[in-house]
């Protein structure tokens, strides 16, 4: 079965950072943890091709009490000289323990740019809570999360595209599980609509399988699909990834 992801990776036509969506339970990994991600792909003669990528996420499980996690993830690609991606994306996140043991609070902070999305600069906080309403060896993990946040977004035009302050609904469900030899299947699907305003709407679904390949390296594979209801101006709804990545767990 390594073998197979082996031969995916190296077939694979795009290579992005990968920082794995799976949801985690304080207390489940006491102390500092996190992994690295990375990928490059060069093609020369006929066609000039790079694309990088970085991934880099850090936790610190208190283990009883609280949890708090960070992401950043960067990506850059170009296609015979001329950029065709160039985007960076930051998270952190704060999880403590309610008074039931399948209930959390949760406080979160994030910052991104997309040159291909027309967007400078997107920063949002945000606060909710989380249920896991699945809790089985045999069946996984399932999680629901319920919020809110502010986002302001600054695009890279403004005269095209007016700058947006807003404040939206943060909703989510995450399920994930582990199989006998250390694989995991992890899926995320946010909604996040305004809420003076429910038709104005983004929303993703990311499927991920993370195999190991040996020790603490990883291969992910990851499947996603996004969607904005009224994007920018001449920037499209929708956004389909399919992507590969090496991670190492420390």
């Amino acid at each position: 079965m390594h073998s197979l992801f082996v031969l995916l990776f190296l077939m694979a036509p795009s290579l992005f950072a990968l920082v794995s969506i799976a949801p985690v339970d304080i207390g489940s990994k006491p102390g500092l943890s996190g992994n690295i991600s990375g990928s490059l792909s060069s093609k020369s003669g006929n066609t000039q091709k790079d694309d990088y990528a970085l991934g880099l996420r850090l936790q610190y499980d208190q283990g009883a009490d609280y949890l708090v996690w960070g992401t950043f993830t960067y990506d850059y690609g170009s296609s015979n000289g001329i950029k065709n991606e160039d985007k960076t994306y930051a998270h952190l996140r704060y999880l403590h323990s309610l008074t039931e043991p399948d209930w959390c609070s949760e406080l979160f902070l994030q910052t991104e740019q997309d040159a291909f999305k027309a967007i400078n600069a997107r920063s949002l906080a945000g606060a909710g809570v989380r249920w896991r309403f699945l809790n089985s060896k045999e069946w996984g993990k399932g999680y629901a999360g319920l919020g809110g946040f502010y986002e302001k977004i600054e695009y890279t035009h403004p005269q095209l595209n007016a700058n947006e302050n807003n404040t939206r609904i943060n909703s989510y469900i995450a399920y994930t599980k582990s199989f006998p030899n250390a694989s995991k299947l992890s899926y995320l699907g946010y909604f996040q609509p305004k809420f003076d305003d429910l038709s104005d709407y983004v929303s993703s679904q990311t499927l991920e399988l993370i195999v190991p390949i040996y020790r603490k390296l990883n291969v992910g594979l990851t499947a996603k699909y996004a969607y904005d209801s009224r994007p920018p101006i001449d920037i499209q709804k929708k956004d389909t990834a399919f992507m590969t990545s090496l991670l190492l767990e420390f």
